[in-house]
């Protein structure tokens, strides 16, 4: 039987040995937390340390996962946990919302880099700036819908549908389908740009 400090001494370890610790530091004392609440009981039941570390060592791997995934950190998906990423955008003048001019292929967002491998940010960043790309065309072919306009409002600003149609002096129902339409026409557009 471990004493408490023991106890919460051999959970510090083992949190910060985890791979989900790294770019998660701020949350540690919430890990350690969740992890000697689910584990007290088997520190008192069990006098076999080599035993507590490895039941310990799973009991942290969940409570981290379980920590991230309440703060909003990863989500659950059908591949297992993947992290949920909020990406900043650089604004936009706002001249361009207002008198939407013609983009060059120079039109390109410089995506901030999260935490991740190499290869996940490289993705990220073609991802999105594929959907930048996706919406330029769009708009180049039908500017009288707005489609950049309502991009930019909705997804770089984050404004509400009612805000975007007092706007563009639209009804918010027609704000709605507009966006309805350009995510099938980016759907579109990138399912093409595959082949």
């Amino acid at each position: 039987m471990l004493l408490v400090e023991e106890q919460r001494t051999l959970i510090e370890k083992i949190v910060k040995l985890n791979k989900n610790y790294s770019g998660n530091e701020d949350l540690f004392e919430d890990f350690c937390s969740e992890a000697f609440q689910k584990s007290y009981m088997m520190f008192n039941s069990s006098s076999n340390v080599q035993k507590i570390e490895a039941y310990v060592s799973k009991v942290v791997h969940t409570s981290i996962l379980t920590v991230l995934k309440n703060s909003g950190r990863i989500r659950r998906e059908s591949s297992g946990y993947v992290p949920t990423k909020e990406i900043v955008v650089p604004e936009f003048t706002s001249e361009a919302v207002v008198k939407p001019q013609p983009l060059g292929p120079d039109f390109i967002l410089d995506f901030p880099d999260p935490k991740e491998t190499a290869e996940e940010v490289l993705i990220t960043k073609d991802c999105l700036q594929r959907i930048a790309d996706a919406v330029c065309v769009i708009h180049k072919e039908v500017p009288s819908q707005l489609f950049l306009d309502i991009f930019y409002l909705r997804y770089v600003q984050g404004s509400k549908q009612s805000e975007i149609a007092d706007s563009l002096n639209l009804s918010q129902s027609e704000v709605s389908k507009r966006l309805m339409q350009l995510s099938k026409l980016i759907i579109n557009f990138l399912d093409d740009s595959k082949s």
